[in-house]
């Protein structure tokens, strides 16, 4: 009898084996319970469900609550008490711009300055409303701005614009967008003008809202919603200067604006640049520069702009920041009207700086009879000014406005009488 030898169990065999019970099992005890959910289970709990809310007119929301959710997402949208008076889906313009309250483009609610009164038509023509006048029917703009009747005051004589202010809207909106302004007693006199302007919401809001009148804004080339920036600044009773983008040494690395005055272009370029820029809005009495260090070494290139400028009736001013500048020569051959900021105030942002810059302008002031210096809406600069303005009068310094300053340069007396400013623009 032959014996058999026992045999060692294959891994392979085992594995399989156990690989199949293990299936088996795990399938039978699936299929059992899936037969058990089938039979004891809620068919209408393992349905998908959609959920609908029906509200009545108490149910809804208050239109309050609607607000402050809005608010939650955008600050500047109006709160609970524009909200009861429904949102339509046309204010959703108030997110690209914003209107601080104020109506752009109309009379402003404010009682309009004393030195302009408009005489009321006896019989007010059916038509429709651009910039704050009724055109009638058949009619332009143009042809009722003409028309209009305003009178102006200067040192309260009541004259006509037609018969007796003709040099004032020859010379462009140098004239007509001044602050009014006289120093009848002689004193010192110091002007501001706070620039780049209309970048920065909040910044553009403060200069406008919490520096006096008397201060001159200066608005960014980049500045978006000009027009109504402008507006704002002007209600506020500002002058309102336009930036014009020149080229620096390092240009190429910076690039200021697409509009850029540049050297090595053609006068024909540049003076096109130029009108592309000042036709962005109105209200402006002046320009000044942005940048330009390179531009403003080249007399053949800063003449023609300075000659355009003329016959614009704009005035120019210099920030203050160039180490040398051809500004001056090309503006006094053009007999323009320009101001060369004494000083820029907040060149280094800090403030005992700042503080040794503005005394620089009080003794300028005393010197000189007029000092003018510039800034820039930085909070810091904003907050000294605010400490320091109220401090001017008692040292016999009167703030005014950068028209002044600039008026002796076009041949005419320190003391010189400017129109009225025009709200409307």
């Amino acid at each position: 009898m032959t014996a058999r030898r026992p045999r060692d169990p294959s891994p392979t065999r085992s594995a399989l084996i156990h690989g199949s019970l293990g299936a088996v099992t795990l399938f039978g005890s699936l299929g059992l319970a899936g037969s058990l959910i089938q039979i004891s289970g809620d068919e209408a709990a393992g349905s998908p469900v959609v959920r609908m809310a029906l509200f009545d007119a108490e149910e809804s929301p208050a239109p309050t609550q609607f607000a402050a959710r809005l608010e939650t997402f955008e600050p500047r949208l109006p709160t609970s008490e524009a909200a009861k008076t429904s949102l339509r889906l046309s204010q959703s313009d108030a997110l690209l711009e914003p209107t601080l309250g104020v109506e752009y483009n109309r009379p402003a609610a404010a009682p309009e300055p004393a030195r302009v009164q408009k005489v009321a038509s006896t019989q007010a023509p059916t038509g429709v409303t651009i910039n704050g006048k009724v055109v009638p029917f058949g009619k332009s703009f143009s042809e009722v701005e003409n028309a209009a009747a305003v009178t102006v005051s200067v040192n309260s004589l009541q004259v006509e614009p037609r018969a007796a202010s003709v040099e004032m809207l020859e010379s462009g909106p140098y004239r007509k967008n001044a602050r009014t302004f006289e120093n009848a007693a002689g004193k010192p006199t110091i002007s501001i003008i706070v620039g780049g302007l209309g970048t920065n919401f909040g910044r553009t809001k403060a200069a406008i809202d919490d520096l006096p009148p008397e201060i001159t804004l200066s608005f960014a080339p980049t500045a978006l919603n000009l027009s109504s920036w402008v507006n704002r600044a002007r209600r506020a009773g500002h002058e309102v200067l336009i930036e014009l983008p020149m080229e620096p040494y390092d240009y190429g690395r910076l690039q200021p604006h697409p509009q850029i005055l540049q050297t090595g272009f053609s006068s024909d370029t540049n003076i096109g640049r130029l009108g592309k820029l000042l036709a962005r809005t109105n209200g402006y009495m002046g320009v000044m520069n942005y940048q330009g260090a390179k531009f403003a070494t080249e007399l053949d290139d800063v003449t023609p702009i300075m000659a355009e400028l003329k016959k614009r009736g704009v005035a120019f001013f210099e920030n203050g920041h160039l180490a040398k500048s051809e500004f001056g020569q090309a503006a006094h051959a053009q007999n323009l009207a320009f101001g060369e900021a004494t000083t820029s105030i907040d060149a280094r942002m800090d403030a005992d700086e700042i503080s040794k810059e503005l005394m620089l302008l009080e003794v300028t002031a005393r010197e000189n009879g007029k000092a003018l210096g510039t800034g820039l809406s930085f909070p810091l600069t904003l907050d000294l000014l605010k400490e320091w303005l109220p401090t001017l009068e008692e040292k016999g310094i009167v703030l005014a406005p950068a028209s002044y300053y600039a008026a002796s340069t076009v041949g005419q007396s320190s003391n010189v009488e400017l129109a009225a400013l025009d709200t409307q623009g």
